[in-house]
Order: C-alpha cells, then structure tokens, then sequence
C-alpha cells in the first residue's frame, strides 16, 4: 500500500545460499520475519542468518509476531531509521 519497491525471498549475495524474507532497494535493508519460535531446528537456523547479516554487515530489520500485529505502525519507523520513507 505504500508503493516500496521491494523484492521478496531474496538470495543475499554472498556465496553462502541463503534468502531474506524481504529486501528494500532504497535502503539497502533486508526484513526477516521470525515466526516458528518454539521450533528448536527453526531457532538454530535464525541465529546462523543473524550471524550471516551481521558478519557482512547487512542492515536488517527483525519482526516477531507482536510487530507484525501492528505492522502499519511499527514498520514505518523501522525503515526511517535507514533512510525509506513509508508514507
């Protein structure tokens, strides 16, 4: 509804295969939401992504379920804060 530009199930470009939920051109920002939180195997798969992003210095955004329940909201400021103007 905000007309982003944005790409979805990305492949970040590194050599390793993995793929961003969301990613925002204008910000050079990735979104992951994280959604299977009681799953043991889901949760050592999130913390090896956030090591990913956070070893190439990727900009990422995290959404947990509470987020996305107000996502009209709480995503507007998220993207500000690396320079994507929402509305």
């Amino acid at each position: 509804m905000a007309e982003i530009v944005h790409a979805y199930e990305r492949k970040l470009p590194i050599e390793e295969d993995v793929y961003s939920d969301f990613y925002i051109p204008t910000g050079k920002v990735y979104i992951e939401y994280w959604g299977y939180e009681n799953d043991p195997k889901y949760l050592a798969r999130k913390k090896k992504k956030i090591e990913l992003y956070k070893k190439y210095g990727f900009n990422l955004i995290e959404l947990q379920d509470k987020e996305v329940q107000n996502l009209d909201d709480i995503l507007p400021r998220m993207l500000l804060k690396y320079g994507v103007q929402a509305y």
